[in-house]
């Protein structure tokens, strides 16, 4: 793999909380829970930050301890942190993670809805420094409260509107919150303002759309291109000529907390250098296998590390 100069500038827009992991791998040896800065996008943020790749975050943190835990972690990844909003009135989200031995994963969140990721807000001038980058990425778990729903919205639409690209991982997290009428119609509007959605298959792209994978390229648009993560089988990329099936590469997974998120990264990154769809995919799946290595959903690595990496499975 060869390193871009050019990489264009990332916006990432969306959920950055801490994560709070037990991990029950090996009952014989128990530690003790470990603290990690999380958050669907902010974990994309880091990840692409890692390799080179402009990025600035848009969101909000409580101001407290946590928070500044987060926004120093994303400061020490180079992150540009100019538009993070600190809050005094709530409290950065603590995820709760639970990792068993074969290493699925459960998720508690606290508190569940009001968090200080879900108050961002953006005015005129946030709405210029967005703009000034090429690529948006988003996350799902952003459009259930507002006033974040409303903000997300209103930037994939003005991405959409500039010819920007937009991606977008579903995230719907139905087996917390379910997946209400409602709240479909929101996920659909926002499906329509994406050039990319990333998706697990059964879990979301298969609950969402009917007739299974062989017609899910019926529900998109032309210049749309649809991700579905699928696990220990790899990945599935759909648009509206053909299905390309990647492997995953085969490591014993430590923990598979932000798995989904490695991928996304992997992705993006490959795509961001002029990738085809099909390596950009193959990406995912290494980005993910290394992150499968490590504890945290921060085991994340930078261009040499992801480069040496990926020798082991020539």
């Amino acid at each position: 793999m060869q390193q871009n100069k050019n990489i264009p500038k990332v916006s990432v827009l969306g959920d950055a909380n801490v994560d709070m992991i037990l991990n029950l791998s090996n009952k014989n040896q128990l530690g003790d829970p470990q603290l990690f800065s999380g958050g669907s996008t902010a974990n994309v943020a880091s990840g692409l930050s890692r390799l080179n790749v402009p990025v600035s975050f848009f969101g909000s943190l409580g101001n407290d301890m946590y928070g500044k835990f987060v926004i120093n972690d994303m400061q020490s990844d180079g992150i540009d942190t100019s538009n993070v909003q600190l809050l005094d009135d709530y409290s950065t989200a603590m995820v709760i993670g639970v990792v068993e031995e074969n290493s699925d994963r459960h998720f508690f969140i606290w508190p569940p809805e009001n968090g200080a990721h879900n108050q961002f807000e953006i005015n005129d001038d946030m709405i210029e420094n967005l703009l000034d980058s090429e690529w948006l990425h988003v996350s799902g778990i952003g459009l259930r409260f507002q006033p974040l729903q409303e903000t997300m919205l209103e930037v994939m639409k003005n991405f959409r509107e500039n010819n920007k690209t937009v991606s977008f991982d579903l995230n719907l997290r139905t087996e917390l919150w379910g997946l209400k009428k409602e709240f479909k119609e929101v996920v659909l509007k926002a499906i329509s303002y994406s050039s990319y959605i990333f998706g697990n298959l059964n879990e979301e792209l298969l609950v969402l759309f009917e007739g299974g994978l062989s017609s899910l390229h019926n529900h998109f648009e032309d210049d749309q291109k649809i991700i579905c993560r699928n696990g220990k089988q790899g990945a599935i990329g759909i648009d509206k000529s053909k299905q390309i099936f990647s492997q995953a590469f085969p490591v014993a997974p430590i923990d598979s907390v932000g798995a989904g998120d490695a991928f996304n990264t992997g992705f993006i990154f490959s795509a961001l250098v002029g990738e085809t769809f099909e390596s950009s995919l193959d990406k995912g799946n290494l980005h993910a296998a290394y992150k499968l290595l490590g504890h945290g959903a921060r085991h994340l690595p930078n261009y040499e590390q992801l480069t040496k990496f990926s020798t082991q499975f020539k």
